[in-house]
């Protein structure tokens, strides 16, 4: 079966497109005010964007038109960008949407490549990432033990050996990503494999709950130490979605279409 995440992606994206950007192919949506996604050339299209509040989209619209530079959050590398605002009929109310698009450096490889934008630069461009030593994964493995009730279904599912420790260097918490169960649906195009979030403080493990795929990459959007996860889904199409950790584990934003 789809996630629910990936349902919610399709279904909101289908509803919010307004009638002057139908039939556009990709569509994203953030709860944040100054993030995007967009494709890294130009030459692929408009990403079309949609803000629930039209003064974010204002925002982004007059920050891009004015020339000023955006920050591919991935890499904290420096692009320019542009809003293309639909064009508004008398007595119709503000745009919530917007098709965005950036020019830069050019991508390293043929394919399509998308990245989250901000209109700063991140605290943290760089995050290391690598495996847990052995004192981690037993922490964790004791903490994942200790409470049968809660963890017991999922700790038969947890791939120790693949799981990924996600921190910054002077970074007092340390983000770990355990890969779980992969759900597929052959009749939707859809496979991903659920991934399992904990972090270590200083009072030791907190689980702090499941994404729906694979994290593809780190990103800062808080400003502190706890990263951003970029996800993807296998399905027909493009299914991103951008999840949080601070606070809790909340998805922030989507990025998807055909």
């Amino acid at each position: 079966m789809l996630s629910r995440q990936c349902l919610a992606l399709i279904a909101a994206l289908a509803s919010c497109v307004p009638p002057a950007w139908a039939g556009m192919d990709k569509e994203g949506s953030i709860q944040r005010p100054g993030l995007f996604f967009a494709w890294l050339s130009p030459d692929d299209g408009p990403v079309w964007a949609h803000f629930e509040n039209p003064a974010h989209l204002q925002q982004l619209a007059r920050h891009c038109n004015a020339g000023a530079p955006v920050f591919a959050l991935q890499a904290g590398t420096r692009y320019q960008c542009k809003a293309e605002l639909p064009p508004k009929s008398a007595g119709q109310e503000e745009s919530y949407a917007a098709g965005m698009t950036v020019q830069g450096p050019a991508p390293q490889a043929d394919t399509r490549q998308y990245r989250l934008f901000a209109l700063t630069p991140p605290r943290a461009p760089q995050w290391v990432v690598g495996s847990p030593d052995a004192e981690q994964l037993g922490a964790l493995q004791l903490f994942v033990q200790s409470d049968d009730r809660r963890f017991g279904t999922l700790r038969r599912q947890l791939q120790w050996g693949s799981a990924r420790t996600v921190q910054q260097p002077q970074g007092a918490r340390t983000t770990v990503v355990v890969p779980g169960r992969v759900v597929r649906d052959p009749n939707a195009f859809y496979e991903a494999q659920r991934h399992h979030v904990f972090v270590r403080g200083s009072g030791g493990y907190a689980y702090m709950g499941e994404v729906p795929g694979k994290p593809d990459s780190y990103v800062d959007i808080d400003g502190n130490d706890l990263p951003g996860l970029v996800v993807s889904e296998g399905c027909d199409g493009w299914c991103v979605s951008l999840w949080g950790l601070t606070g809790g584990l909340r998805q922030v934003g989507r990025f998807g279409g055909h």
